[in-house]
């Protein structure tokens, strides 16, 4: 298995992407740590991933808490003496009219998307650094390539996480450690089967979202933990401080429009 004895570290791990990754993961070897603020959904997935023979160990974490991540950081290394893979999942959304943003909205989603990378990236590189090697795979999105109106906050934060990515991938290369960036677009979770619930007729804004991708779906989490896995493996050896969209193609069209 391509990531036999690997220790890694998944951040929002209860559900959505970072849940598919966790599972990914441990179907190919890994030992996975799950984080997450939802006790109750990360045992789950502590469970589900054991069920069917894999590895994973459960630690409550909120990343907006320097103590939590540290307190984390180090039972991992109690636990397993190493962490080969980072990947800074835990993310929010908030979309609202500038005017209509508060600026509790800003500290809870830059808090989280965007300090919450930071601090873990902090004290893991830590431990990577001792033993000169290691992933690091930041979940942006492509709104930090091409976004909406009202997604102020949220743009901003992911794409500080890009160029938060590539400085750290220049600081931390020499040592063995690569830092990479992943940015889905449409992904089928729980959060986009919210979103598209909130629409009067969500099969139709389903189609019409489709119809936006070259591919002509949408991505599952699979898709997403498949690229991780590539990061996180020997097979992406000389990969580091690149961004890498996984969006269908939606982005590189000029405009979303059936007319073009």
């Amino acid at each position: 298995m391509i990531l036999d004895n690997f220790v890694s570290i998944i951040t929002g791990a209860s559900r959505g992407i970072g849940k598919g990754i966790a599972k990914e993961f441990a179907k190919n070897g890994a030992t996975v740590i799950i984080t997450d603020v939802d006790i109750d959904e990360g045992k789950r997935v502590e469970r589900e991933i054991s069920e069917k023979g894999g590895n994973s160990y459960f630690i409550k974490t909120d990343v907006t808490s320097d103590s939590d991540i540290k307190n984390m950081v180090e039972e991992v290394m109690d636990q397993y003496g190493k962490i080969d893979t980072l990947i800074n999942n835990a993310g929010i959304t908030v979309f609202k009219p500038l005017i209509e943003t508060s600026l509790d909205d800003w500290n809870q989603v830059i808090n989280t998307d965007l300090r919450g990378v930071f601090l873990c990236s902090k004290y893991v590189a830590e431990k990577m650094v001792e033993k000169q090697s290691g992933s690091i795979i930041n979940i942006s999105s492509n709104h930090a390539i091409a976004t909406l109106p009202d997604s102020e906050i949220y743009a901003a934060a992911k794409a500080g996480v890009i160029g938060f990515s590539k400085s750290m991938a220049l600081s931390l290369g020499e040592k063995g450690i690569r830092v990479n960036t992943i940015c889905p677009g449409f992904t089928d979770t729980t959060h986009y089967q919210t979103w598209l619930n909130q629409y009067k007729d969500p099969a139709k804004v389903e189609q019409e979202v489709i119809g936006l991708h070259a591919t002509k779906r949408i991505n599952n989490a699979s898709d997403v933990a498949k690229l991780c896995i590539y990061l996180a493996s020997e097979h992406s050896i000389q990969v580091t401080g690149a961004d890498i969209v996984i969006d269908g193609g939606v982005s590189s069209r000029l405009y979303n429009s059936k007319i073009c």
